[in-house]
């Protein structure tokens, strides 16, 4: 390839590609800044005031005088950065001269002040006390409460745990048996519609329900205080069907359904369903392609299961074709014949409780699932594909929250990691107020776009005596999608 000539000026190069295309480049053409999108976010947080609620939880106990990063400025720019893919302080020594977060933190974009740099973030980070965190999960709540115009008649908490590896010596970090390696488990609260209400930082080596009745009762008094009238139910995994939790739900006339590890009492009772659905499926496609405890079938799901993601994906998907369910109901009382001394009594149910039972036969065989609800007057098919199987949208949230950086959280104290994770909270939500004005078509758009596709979006910055001037590229794609977020936000003139 040609090398390239450098002409008089040392702010222009001229060079000439193999292909035979000449070009030059020069450094004179006024500021780019690759955040574009972060002037979007702000308008959605102003219209919200979101950001600066939440910035008022947290105490400033620095001298007035000598301040010149308010809390509500680094708490932003935090949250801006990170909304931008850039969670790191480090990051701020990169970008704190970058125009667009100036015009975003209330400053000119071409003065001379910048925004913070890394060492004021990590002191902003790691001077949290335990009532700032405390005030920053009450305002989860009250935001929750606020955004909503009238009471809703029922709200669907969603619990979920999701382990989040550690690769240092942080407090409370602790090796899972289960997932094999050190790590925090955090405990995330969500509604049906995938807003977060509550990200609570845990160790590593507690169990699933760990802590959820204590966060019930918060979230259930502040809930009935707001909306006296108001239906809640919680869903969860089967790690969440704890005796204690389902006899605080119904002493406090709170629904639940949740799923039900099987045993052999619940196989005896889901027998007829289970017949049932495998005389079906002979019926409708004749006999299986393996018997069940045949050895030719125990080696091909051996080499399924050892390869890649994707490839064993479509496998089973494969052998998943042609499949039958049946579902039925009975009522069951775990640990009816457990005695007093038994070391499993305190699984024992004080009551009789409603099971709803899935009986699924494929090619792979007969596979079983249970679920156990206080939820009366609906059918067996629409608590389990209308009501607990929406509880997938929670588990796709809880990834779009990791998807920001949330799988790092590398500060030694646990009070800052927890800061960490409500910062990260405060992300996800922001991106959930920017959904909302955006079409419909675009309502269950990824973190990841958001970041990539409407948070780093190049623009050039043209500062004159009364406005500045953000030039977006002509080909951008969702231009006509931004233009509608400014209309709902009735920040363009109608028209006459």
């Amino acid at each position: 390839m040609p090398k390239s000539t450098t002409t008089a000026t040392t702010k222009q190069v001229d060079f000439v590609l193999e292909n035979g295309n000449a070009a030059t480049a020069d450094f004179d053409n006024g500021d780019v800044s690759p955040f574009g999108g972060l002037a979007l976010l702000s308008l959605v947080d102003d219209a919200n005031r979101f950001l600066r609620r939440a910035a008022q939880c947290i105490k400033d106990s620095r001298i007035p005088s000598q301040i010149t990063h308010t809390i509500e400025n680094l708490l932003k720019q935090v949250v801006l950065l990170t909304s931008a893919g850039y969670p790191d302080g480090i990051d701020s020594n990169v970008f704190k001269k970058d125009q667009i977060l100036r015009f975003c933190l209330g400053w000119k974009p071409d003065g001379e002040q910048d925004a913070a740099a890394q060492p004021s973030i990590s002191r902003f980070m790691t001077g949290r006390s335990r009532q700032d965190l405390l005030r920053l999960f009450s305002f989860f709540i009250s935001f929750y409460i606020w955004k909503h115009d009238k009471p809703p008649k029922s709200i669907t908490l969603d619990f979920d745990g999701s382990a989040i590896e550690a690769h240092g010596r942080q407090q409370f970090i602790a090796f899972n048996g289960h997932y094999e390696f050190n790590m925090y488990f955090p405990l995330f609260v969500l509604d049906q519609d995938g807003w977060l209400i509550a990200p609570i930082l845990r160790p590593g080596n507690v169990s699933d329900a760990e802590i959820t009745v204590d966060v019930l009762k918060v979230l259930v008094k502040r809930f009935r205080r707001a909306w006296p009238q108001v239906e809640i139910i919680l869903r969860g995994d089967a790690a969440f069907h704890d005796p204690e939790i389902m006899d605080w739900c119904e002493s406090n006339k709170v629904e639940y359904i949740l799923g039900l590890k099987g045993d052999h009492a619940l196989n005896v009772g889901s027998q007829q369903f289970d017949r049932d659905a495998q005389q079906t499926f002979s019926k409708t496609f004749g006999e299986q392609m393996f018997p069940d405890n045949s050895k030719k079938k125990h080696e091909l799901l051996r080499a399924i299961s050892a390869q890649p993601t994707i490839d064993r994906r479509n496998a089973y998907a494969i052998l998943d074709e042609r499949q039958v369910r049946k579902l039925g109901e009975f009522r069951h009382r775990a640990g009816n014949g457990l005695g007093d001394n038994d070391k499993r009594v305190k699984r024992r149910w004080k009551r009789e409780r409603r099971v709803i039972a899935l009986a699924r036969v494929t090619d792979r065989g007969l596979k079983r699932r249970y679920l156990v609800t206080s939820l009366e007057g609906f059918t067996t098919q629409h608590l389990y594909d209308q009501i607990y199987s929406q509880r997938g949208k929670a588990e796709q949230c809880i990834r779009n929250f990791k998807s920001l950086g949330a799988a790092r959280l590398n500060y030694h104290e646990a009070n800052t990691n927890q800061f960490k994770l409500l910062i990260y909270g405060l992300v996800y939500n922001l991106f959930n107020l920017f959904k909302e004005q955006l079409p419909a078509s675009l309502e269950n758009v990824s973190a990841e776009t958001i970041i990539h596709e409407f948070a780093r979006i190049a623009v050039q910055i043209k500062v004159s005596t009364r406005r500045v001037w953000l030039r977006y590229t002509s080909s951008y794609r969702y231009t006509d999608q931004v233009l509608k977020l400014f209309r709902r936000l009735n920040l363009l003139p109608k028209p006459a």
